[in-house]
């Protein structure tokens, strides 16, 4: 998800203040930074590359603002970062602010353990609860004992985004003789005249193995009703992996693949050889996030969210806001934290973000695009869900086993090595011994 195409932006931030002048939350607030006196404030986080720099340039446009106020950035690799910072958090030199992960992965154990605090007193100073519609607002909340996800209290406040959907080569299309699909029969549809004109209908790598869950997904919240995700994923109506909905979604899954419109081998290809090969034009359609396009020529692919059963619907996808800015129980410069996390997640820093190639978590209109359509295609498609309150969680949010039971279950259904009633009986099982741990 990282953007190197962000950093002309970041140094003209760095360069400017820019972001100064689009904080108009935080001159209805009642903290002010400049009259707290020379402070330092510690941030830790575990982004790289493009996205570090631009959160750390938006610092330093904080800080030109105010002189008084000193930044102590602590950068942790990635796979580290959480035991880590449980362990910053836990003592006497607990950071201020910190980025999370949304789910039970981190933000569930920072919060049932009392090591980040709700956001209850800055959402209404700030207007955080005004910025997302209500099924992105539910991927920022957690009931204060850490039990319930999107319920209760607000914890985080995200500055990134990222969106499931798929890549496609435009020439290859065009030599087709289609359109962008606009109905779910015609996406199938193509896949069946890309086969037969010898291209790789869907390109895909799984020797990861969660890319065939982004492909389940592209199915799943396009086929089936969306109140069966975000019930799975926030454990609400009784809903289940078994459930009807899913085995349907699983079983036309495994049959795209039995029907030779996905390589074969694919749980030996790498996830990154299968992107790198669709690049150099090796195959029709490349189901996976937003973040692949730093990889891709903008001109000569485009993306689109999966079509709607039915025409002039609504497109579903699922996408998340990654990490949210949070606020440490041990900080003893919480007001301040909360100022600082506005100025990184308003809607200046989002603009900024969408126009170095990225995407924020904001409607950001009329926004200066770098060129090609790529950019363009995912920068609309990810606004539209964003209006139309269609961007749904992703559904191993629903428990931190993913890398142990739902991913490698996920490979073998895709292939045909486990049915998908039995596939899903065994995710389900170890998600309701998560569920079960939480009473």
């Amino acid at each position: 998800m990282k953007k190197l195409a962000l950093l002309c932006t970041v140094a003209a931030v760095a360069a400017t203040g820019v972001v100064a002048a689009g904080t108009a939350s935080a001159g209805s607030a009642k903290f002010d930074p400049g009259k707290a006196g020379d402070q330092t404030l510690t941030v830790w986080t575990s982004e790289s590359a493009g996205r570090l720099a631009m959160v750390k340039a938006l610092g330093t446009s904080f800080t030109k603002k105010y002189p008084n106020i000193k930044i102590n950035w602590v950068v942790r690799d990635f796979g580290s970062y959480p035991a880590q910072l449980k362990l910053a958090l836990s003592s006497n030199k607990s950071p201020d602010v910190a980025i999370g992960n949304i789910g039970w992965s981190l933000d569930g154990p920072l919060i049932k353990n009392n090591l980040i605090r709700p956001l209850t007193p800055w959402v209404k100073q700030y207007g955080w609860d005004k910025r997302y519609q209500k099924n992105e607002l539910d991927q920022l909340k957690f009931t204060t004992d850490g039990k319930v996800f999107g319920a209760g209290a607000m914890y985080g406040v995200p500055y990134a985004a990222d969106v499931i959907g798929w890549f496609y080569n435009i020439a290859a299309l065009k030599k087709l003789g289609v359109g962008v699909p606009k109905t779910f029969a015609e996406l199938q549809a193509d896949f069946a005249k890309a086969k037969a004109a010898g291209l790789v209908p869907i390109q895909l790598g799984n020797k990861d193995q969660w890319p065939a869950l982004h492909l389940f997904f592209n199915i799943n919240d396009t086929t089936q009703p969306a109140s069966q995700v975000t019930g799975l994923v926030y454990n609400k109506r009784g809903v289940k992996w078994t459930d009807s909905s899913f085995a349907s979604s699983a079983t036309l899954m495994a049959k795209w693949y039995k029907d030779g419109y996905i390589p074969s081998g694919t749980n030996g290809v790498a996830y990154g050889d299968a992107t790198a090969a669709f690049g150099k034009g090796t195959g029709l359609f490349l189901p996976a996030g937003s973040w692949v396009a730093s990889g891709l020529p903008a001109n000569k692919f485009g993306f689109f969210l999966t079509p709607p059963v039915k025409a002039g619907d609504k497109p579903r996808a699922t996408g998340s806001f990654g990490y949210g800015w949070h606020i440490a129980t041990r900080s003893d410069k919480a007001d301040l934290a909360a100022a600082f996390i506005d100025w990184e997640t308003n809607a200046a820093s989002a603009r900024l973000f969408f126009e170095g190639g990225d995407i924020a978590p904001l409607q950001v209109p009329n926004v200066k695009l770098k060129p090609g359509k790529l950019t363009a295609d995912i920068y609309n498609a990810f606004q539209s869900v964003l209006k139309n309150d269609t961007l749904l969680p992703y559904l191993d949010f629903s428990d931190p086993n993913g890398g142990e039971v739902t991913y490698p279950t996920f490979q073998r259904i895709l292939v045909g090595n486990q049915s998908p009633a039995d596939g899903l009986k065994t995710i389900e099982s170890a998600r309701e011994k998560f569920v079960d741990s939480l009473k």
